[in-house]
């Protein structure tokens, strides 16, 4: 493996375990976080440095973190929306 992706993939590991660490903690931005985290994911998979000896798993992967950072969303604007309510 090459430096830069080396690099990458220390550096997803360090912002997934941030990103879980906010939403563990139930922090407000937490969402918006994981939702910047999974569309990088699929930025960097889609560039090519990510990918895995498993090939087969590419599209699986594109599919679940697309549909994760749809899920994030789809709670921030439940989240916006709820506290619009209360005003």
């Amino acid at each position: 493996l090459s430096q830069g992706t080396i690099l990458l993939r220390i550096g997803f590991i360090i912002v997934s375990l941030t990103s879980f660490g906010l939403l563990m903690e139930n922090r407000p931005k937490a969402g918006i976080f994981e939702i910047v985290r999974c569309l990088v994911f699929v930025g960097v998979y889609k560039l090519g440095y990510l990918r895995s000896q498993f090939s087969s798993f590419g599209y699986a992967y594109e599919v679940l973190f697309s549909l994760c950072a749809a899920f994030w969303g789809i709670q921030i604007m439940k989240r916006i929306t709820s506290s619009k309510d209360k005003h």
